[in-house]
């Protein structure tokens, strides 16, 4: 995700206002003044990966307005959308997702970390049903082995892991889970580390696959 000043968009003229607060006529601004950035961004992935995984035109699908962008393939699906940035009405959020994995050895293929390395640095694991994070905090607090790196909110609505040998930082909420590594940017790195985050957190029913 990238974070700028609104006026920096290619769309804002100088005859324009920033936005005041958080409104629907604010973040329909946003993405009309923040149009051009997105498409600039989704074109510049169709490009790259046009060249990195050979695939047809007939192979791709590519939507882009309105100041969102989404690219379907036979292996994955990427969006690419501009926001207004909830903690300041005059930035933008434009973010970078990976929306889908429908090949699952794409997530180790070293063309799918050279294309996205730079773009995202969150992994998101959205739960099938509300999971009881007093039962999750209660169950790893029993391991030893990562017990050490456990915080959590005082009323139970979510805690985190920073698992330090594995230089990740995870966050867990009712519905989902997020991975960040604590360090540098490395997506090939955040996927196998938080891989082998999943297979520690099995022990708690937090285990899963990338892909």
């Amino acid at each position: 995700m990238v974070e700028g000043r609104v006026r920096q968009l290619k769309g804002y003229q100088k005859s324009h206002h920033l936005p005041d607060g958080h409104h629907s006529a604010a973040q329909a601004f946003v993405r009309k003044v923040g149009h051009d950035n997105v498409k600039e961004l989704v074109d510049q992935f169709y490009t790259e990966i046009r060249s990195l995984f050979g695939y047809k035109r007939r192979d791709f699908q590519y939507t882009c307005e309105d100041g969102f962008g989404c690219i379907k393939t036979p292996d994955f699906d990427l969006q690419v959308r501009i926001d207004q940035c909830p903690a300041d009405a005059k930035n933008y959020q434009l973010t970078t997702e990976i929306t889908a994995l429908h090949n699952a050895e794409i997530a180790s293929d070293d063309r799918f970390h050279a294309c996205f390395t730079h773009h995202c640095e969150t992994l998101i694991v959205e739960f099938p049903g509300s999971i009881n994070i007093d039962e999750k905090i209660d169950a790893i607090e029993d391991i030893e082995e990562i017990a050490q790196y456990l915080s959590y909110e005082p009323d139970g609505s979510s805690f985190e892991l920073r698992l330090i040998p594995l230089d990740l930082q995870i966050s867990v909420t009712e519905s989902e889970m997020t991975f960040q590594l604590l360090t540098l940017r490395d997506l090939e790195k955040l996927i196998n580390h938080s891989q082998k985050a999943f297979e520690i957190l099995t022990a708690v029913g937090l285990g899963a696959a990338i892909g």
